[in-house]
């Protein structure tokens, strides 16, 4: 997801906050859990019934286990990558980098495998990794549209 400011009334011209798309907010995850723990618990509840001792066991393992996945799945989407474009610098803060490259010298570059790069002197940051193929396209444009000023 992408979200653009104009921002010509402060000291930033332009600023695009990028971030994974969710299809569950907070609370529907929980229901997604509670729905996944009551079906698993109604199966080993009958299991158990049936003379398997071991299946409630089992049952919580799993239950354990997509509890730690699903919270690696939530952190990972809580990526942020921020882009912001001021009168004398390009400000880039993705994956953990912080970069800043000139307006006039920054090339915003696609690869093969559809990824934008920003480089410039012999530094490259990529940015928008988990947008989807339209969604980079429509970055790529976006950058160079704000940047063609100084690029011409």
């Amino acid at each position: 997801m992408i979200v653009e400011h104009d921002r010509t009334a402060q000291a930033v011209g332009r600023a695009w906050e990028l971030s994974p798309n969710r299809s569950l907010d907070l609370r529907g995850l929980f229901a997604f859990f509670a729905v996944m723990a009551a079906a698993s618990l109604m199966v080993s509840g009958y299991s158990f019934s049936q003379g398997n001792a071991f299946a409630p066991a089992f049952a919580l393992a799993e239950l354990a286990l997509l509890a730690v996945c699903l919270r690696l799945v939530w952190r990972r989407l809580a990526r942020r990558e921020r882009l912001a474009l001021t009168g004398d610098a390009l400000l880039v803060e993705a994956g953990g980098r912080s970069e800043c490259f000139h307006p006039y010298w920054v090339q915003v570059l696609r690869d093969a495998g559809g990824a934008v790069r920003l480089r410039s002197h012999g530094r490259e940051i990529e940015v928008g990794a988990f947008l989807c193929p339209r969604e980079r396209d429509q970055l790529a444009a976006s950058l160079r549209a704000a940047l063609a000023p100084w690029q011409r």
